[in-house]
C-alpha cells in the first residue's frame, strides 16, 4: 500500500516538462532548445534565436497597438452635390441696449430709489447696471468697485437683464428668436438647445423658428430685422442650429454688425461625416463622440458646447463654490454673488482646459462674402440682416483604416512571422501551463 502511494509522486517529480513544451509548441526553435542530444552551444544558439524573434514580435505588436490608439482614422473627401440635405445654421443676436427709462425703473423696483429724489444714489446703481449689462464670462473683474456693497447681494441678475432689455426682446408671434442667457450676456437665438439657456428659470425649450432643411436646389436664406429698428450695437454669432453659441470658439462665427449697418452675409457650410465602422472604435481612439454617447451630468444629448459649459460650471464650483448667473444648468448649485464672481476672475478659472471631443458628424461654417449697407447715420431705414448659406460640393468623411479586427490580425501576422505561432499554439501553451500547475498542486497534496 505504501509503495503504491509513492509511485505517482515519483512520476510527478520527474516529468520532463521541457520535452512536453517542445512537443506542444510550434514556435520556431523551441524543439531544438529542449533537445538533450544537442551540444549546449547549439541549444544556446537556438535560445538566442527564440528570444530575438520574441523581441521583434512583441515590438511589432506594440507598434501596431500605438497605431491603433493614435491613428485609426483618416479623413477623405466625398462627393456631396445633390446627394444630401443639410439643416440651416443657427443664429444668435446679442446687444447691450438699455435706455434710461428701463434703468430708472429697475433701480426703483430693486432698491426703491427714485432718480429724481436721490440722483447720487441712482447714479451709483445705474453704473452697476451698466456694468452688469456689459458683463461677460471674461470681464467679471469689472465688478471690483462694487465688491463690498451688501445692497447688491442676493439679486436675480438675469431678471434684471430681462427688464433692462425688454424693449429689444422678441414680441412677435410666432417667435423666430428666443431670449437666451449666454456667456456674453442676454441674447436671442434660434438654437434648438435654448432650454439650457432659458432665462426664465425653467429647463424647457422656448418657441423659435423651425429647423429648415436646405438642399442644393432650394434657397437657404435667413432674414431678420432685429430689435424693432432700435439703434444699438449688434453682435452676430453663427453656429450649428443644434448647438449653443460659444464665444471665442472655432465652431462659432463671431460677426460685428455695428450699430446701423445692414448686411448680406454669405456663409459656406463644411460637412464632416463618418463611416459606420467609426462607432465601433473606442471613443479615446477615434477622438470624437456621437450625440447618444452622453456622459454629461447637467446636459443631454452630448454636444461639444454643452460639454464645455459643464466643464466650466464644475470648475467654478470647485474653485469658489458657486456658478456664474449666466449658466442656467445645474439649478441646484448656488449662484455667485459679486464676491463669488470676483473670486472666479482672480482664480483664473478660464485657464483650465476642457477636454471635449467634437461630434463624429458635425457641420462648421465660415463667412466667404459680405455686403454692408446703410452705415451713414443720416440715412433713415430699417436695419436688415440677410444670411445666405451655401452648400459644399465636397465634404470630409471619417473613415476607419485600422479597426479592432485589423489589430488582431496584425498581432497574429507579427507573431506568425517571427515565431511561427498561431492561436492554437497559444492555446496549447496555456493548456500546458494549467496542466503544470495542476500537477504541482497535486504533488503538494501528496506530500502533506
Amino acid at each position: 500500500m505504501k509503495s503504491q502511494n509513492s509511485q505517482p509522486k515519483q512520476t510527478d517529480n520527474f516529468h520532463d516538462w521541457a520535452a512536453e513544451l517542445s512537443q506542444e509548441s510550434s514556435i520556431h526553435g523551441v524543439p531544438y532548445v529542449a533537445r538533450r542530444d544537442l551540444h549546449w552551444t547549439e541549444r544556446l544558439f537556438w535560445t538566442a534565436i527564440v528570444l530575438a524573434s520574441a523581441y521583434y514580435a512583441i515590438n511589432s505588436c506594440l507598434a501596431q497597438w500605438d497605431r491603433f490608439r493614435e491613428n485609426p482614422i483618416v479623413y477623405e473627401y466625398e462627393y456631396l452635390f445633390a446627394l444630401r440635405n443639410f439643416t440651416f445654421l443657427g443664429v444668435t443676436l446679442c446687444t447691450t441696449y438699455a435706455d434710461k427709462e428701463s434703468v430708472d425703473e429697475v433701480i426703483k423696483q430693486t432698491w426703491g430709489v427714485d432718480a429724481w429724489q436721490d440722483p447720487e444714489k441712482a447714479k451709483y446703481y445705474a453704473e452697476f447696471l451698466l456694468v452688469l449689462n456689459h458683463l461677460q464670462y471674461k470681464t467679471m473683474e469689472t465688478l471690483s468697485p462694487f465688491e463690498n456693497d451688501t445692497t447688491l447681494e442676493n439679486l436675480n441678475y438675469v431678471s434684471m437683464l430681462l427688464d433692462l432689455q425688454r424693449k429689444v426682446l422678441p414680441t412677435a408671434a410666432p417667435a423666430v428668436l428666443a431670449p437666451i442667457i449666454t456667456e456674453v450676456g442676454l441674447c436671442q437665438t434660434t438654437s434648438q438647445l435654448n432650454r439650457y439657456g432659458n432665462p426664465y428659470g425653467k429647463t424647457e425649450n422656448m418657441e423659435v423658428a423651425r429647423v429648415k432643411d436646405c438642399g442644393f436646389f432650394s434657397d437657404c436664406n435667413f432674414m431678420s430685422k432685429p430689435f424693432n429698428s432700435i439703434r444699438t450695437h449688434l453682435f452676430l454669432y453663427l453656429h450649428d442650429v443644434n448647438e449653443l453659441m460659444l464665444p471665442d470658439d472655432t465652431r462659432t462665427i463671431t460677426f460685428d454688425a455695428k450699430v446701423l449697418s445692414s448686411y448680406v452675409i454669405g456663409v459656406m457650410l463644411h460637412s464632416i461625416s463618418a463611416d459606420r465602422e467609426v462607432r465601433n472604435l473606442p471613443v479615446a481612439y477615434r477622438k470624437c463622440r456621437y450625440n447618444d454617447e452622453n456622459y454629461l451630468q447637467y446636459y443631454s444629448p452630448y454636444h461639444p458646447s454643452l460639454c464645455r459649459l459643464e466643464c466650466r460650471i464644475k470648475h467654478a464650483l470647485s474653485l469658489c463654490h458657486c456658478k456664474p448667473y449666466f449658466y442656467a444648468a445645474a439649478p441646484e448649485a448656488p449662484v455667485c454673488n459679486i464676491t463669488g464672481m470676483l473670486c472666479l476672475a482672480r482664480s483664473n478659472w478660464l485657464e483650465k482646459p476642457c477636454e471635449c471631443f467634437p461630434l463624429c458628424r458635425q457641420n462648421t461654417f465660415n463667412i466667404f462674402h459680405q455686403e454692408e449697407q446703410g452705415s451713414d447715420p443720416s440715412e433713415q431705414f430699417e436695419r436688415t440682416l440677410i444670411i445666405k448659406m451655401k452648400l459644399p460640393k465636397m465634404g470630409m468623411k471619417r473613415r476607419v483604416v485600422f479597426s479592432t479586427d485589423q489589430l488582431i490580425m496584425s498581432f497574429g501576422g507579427a507573431i506568425g512571422l517571427f515565431l511561427g505561432a498561431s492561436f492554437m499554439t497559444l492555446y496549447g501553451l496555456v493548456y500546458l501551463f494549467l496542466t503544470f500547475v495542476a500537477y504541482k498542486c497535486k504533488h503538494c497534496l501528496y506530500e502533506n
